[in-house]
């Protein structure tokens, strides 16, 4: 009687607190769907990896939400997951941990305007019924509910990630990277047909910053939507953030038609004089929104503007990192890719940014087969795990330069 008045009460606060509701959780193949009463927003949802020698927890905390009674955790599931878990861990925040045997990287979206938030798993799974373990099940969840509410600090604390631990590497430090998904709105960035940079690049950095968020590091993005920022504001964004690391993501193209039959390939950035015409070219052609109000004198100091100090030598190392690790995931995958090396370049976008910054063009969207690769989500999936391996080994080495 007492724990379920515990259950109650705490419930009642919480139909007080929350504006949103889990109403059900299904699995679907290797998926498991959340349906909320309304769609989550970026400020709601919390997620972070808790890695123990058995098990990684994946916790993700939907703020200003309940949950009801019927809403069950899955157990028993014979697979590389062991449990699925849901709480009412706070008054006002359920809690949802998959609880796996094995590491790996998840990726969960949410449609526009859907209420379904759907949460990828590294294996099949087949819906359980409820069995005669329900209520052994019902009555544990209602006593972590009761000593969730007593030690809510201590495990508050126990939560917090002070370092980050990524199979064998072993990072000292959250790290804070913004992703700059490039162009928007009215700048469309290069055409490729019916498809344009604007989109492609956003939907990599999305994937960018789910991979990177799930690893448990802190990520932000310039922009989430179809939205247009000046190329100035861009990298005072990650400063204002305290942003330890900047990457700006790009879709490359040539106006020549036969010439666009030909060119392909990827290819990093950091900023820096063009030493070569090519380099010259796409810096100018991604500068375009800015250059096309300046005089000629103001273009001249502005293509050849150089990011003095160690950011240089910081950036340059940061570049060399995220073109191996991309190649090396995209050639165990697909053919047709090509390396077109690291290269400094005046790019606008670049200036100003107080941490290690790089651009990469991902590919020619001029290019019909390239651009083919681009648009797919397997493609966009794999350029994004190439980029995040990129960061993670950056940090590895930036941190035994430093011991």
């Amino acid at each position: 009687m007492v724990s379920r008045f515990i259950f109650l009460s705490i419930f009642l606060i919480v139909s007080l607190f929350g504006s949103n509701s889990l109403n059900n959780i299904a699995l679907k193949g290797s998926s498991v769907v959340l349906h909320f009463k309304k769609p989550i927003t970026k400020k709601t949802l919390f997620t972070t990896v808790i890695p123990t020698k058995n098990i990684t927890k994946y916790v993700f905390d939907f703020k200003n939400c309940i949950k009801p009674r019927s809403v069950k955790s899955l157990h028993n599931l014979g697979s590389s997951i062991k449990s699925i878990r849901v709480s009412q861990y706070k008054p006002n925040v359920v809690r949802l941990v998959i609880d796996s045997y094995k590491k790996y990287a998840i990726n969960y979206s949410q449609k526009s305007g859907s209420s379904n938030f759907v949460i990828k798993l590294p294996t099949n799974l087949k819906s359980t019924k409820k069995d005669k373990e329900i209520k052994t099940i019902f009555n544990k969840l209602k006593n972590d509910i009761s000593k969730e509410s007593k030690h809510r600090k201590t495990k508050a604390k126990k939560i917090k990630i002070k370092s980050i631990k990524i199979g064998d590497i072993h990072l000292k430090k959250q790290y804070k990277i913004v992703i700059d998904p490039g162009h928007g709105a009215h700048d469309s960035g290069a055409l490729g047909g019916r498809y344009k940079e604007k989109d492609i690049v956003l939907q990599i950095g999305k994937r960018v910053y789910r991979k990177l968020k799930t690893l448990g590091f802190s990520v932000s993005m310039t922009r989430y939507k179809d939205k247009f920022i000046k190329l100035s504001k861009r990298t005072k964004i990650a400063n204002r953030r305290g942003a330890d690391m900047f990457v700006s993501i790009h879709a490359n193209s040539v106006r020549n038609r036969t010439k666009a039959l030909i060119a392909h390939g990827i290819e990093t950035y950091f900023l820096d004089k063009a030493r070569t015409a090519r380099a010259k070219r796409i810096a100018a052609s991604e500068n375009r929104s800015l250059l096309n109000s300046k005089d000629m004198a103001t273009k001249n100091v502005l293509l050849n503007a150089v990011f003095i100090g160690p950011k240089v030598q910081l950036s340059n190392k940061l570049a060399i990192d995220i073109q191996k690790e991309v190649l090396s995931v995209l050639k165990g995958r697909y053919s047709y890719v090509r390396d077109n090396g690291v290269r400094g370049a005046p790019f606008r976008v670049l200036v100003g940014a107080q941490m290690p910054a790089v651009l990469i063009e991902t590919g020619y969207i001029s290019n019909p087969k390239e651009r083919g690769h681009l648009i797919s989500p397997s493609y966009q999936d794999a350029m994004a795990s190439g980029i995040v391996k990129g960061i993670v080994n950056y940090f590895k080495n930036r941190e035994r330069e430093l011991e």
